[in-house]
């Protein structure tokens, strides 16, 4: 299932690659109708698709029926983006969550995330900052090791669960190609018996290229 799932979100981010690069050659092409190759002005279509990397770390903060069991831990990972236009990016997150037990004889358990889906970003002119909503659904692999409790031996245990996730953030510009980007996100995994969710703060660096 979780081949399945990678391979569907590897597809559809390629897709949204080639249609960004295309819809951009085209409102070039249609804005100015000739090939200019030496100019002093650029037009703010030129300038996209922006396409992203940035690095990140934080809190993971469990909540309801995972609360009962977890408590704060530690989570890191890395976004990969494509801004089409001024509003809209698309996304794609990697994202690892440590989940501390709240009894300290537990077993260490984690989550992984793969999820995919848009920004929408909220830009003035007149700021080099900009305030974001994204959005993403995905694959969410929990993971537990094998431990002994007693004379008893309990295996080792990992499923994959769809998800989805939703937040805002920030991006505040460092340079022309580096910014410091802020974000926090509720989390929401369908389980077999019922829902499991978290929110998360964290804070890395946007390098634009």
């Amino acid at each position: 299932m979780f081949t399945k799932i990678y391979k569907m979100f590897i597809i559809a981010m390629m897709f949204a690659l080639v249609i960004g690069l295309s819809n951009s050659n085209i409102i070039n092409a249609q804005s100015s109708g000739i090939t200019i190759t030496n100019t002093s002005k650029i037009s703010k279509t030129s300038l996209y698709p922006v396409y992203t990397l940035s690095p990140v770390a934080g809190a993971i903060f469990p909540m309801s029926e995972l609360g009962n069991t977890y408590a704060a831990g530690f989570n890191g990972g890395l976004d990969l983006g494509v801004r089409m236009n001024r509003e809209l990016s698309l996304y794609t997150k990697f994202g690892y969550y440590s989940l501390t037990n709240n009894t300290p004889t537990a077993p260490t358990s984690s989550y992984i995330e793969i999820s995919a889906g848009p920004r929408y970003n909220f830009t003035d002119p007149k700021l080099k900052s900009i305030f974001f909503m994204e959005a993403g659904v995905g694959a969410y692999i929990f993971s537990q090791d094998a431990y002994t409790e007693g004379t008893q031996t309990f295996e080792k245990i990992s499923n994959t669960n769809i998800g989805m996730n939703v937040g805002p953030g920030v991006a505040l510009q460092l340079s022309k190609s580096i910014d410091v980007i802020l974000k926090s996100k509720y989390h929401m995994i369908f389980n077999d018996g019922g829902t499991r969710s978290f929110i998360n703060a964290l804070g890395g660096l946007e390098f634009k290229f």
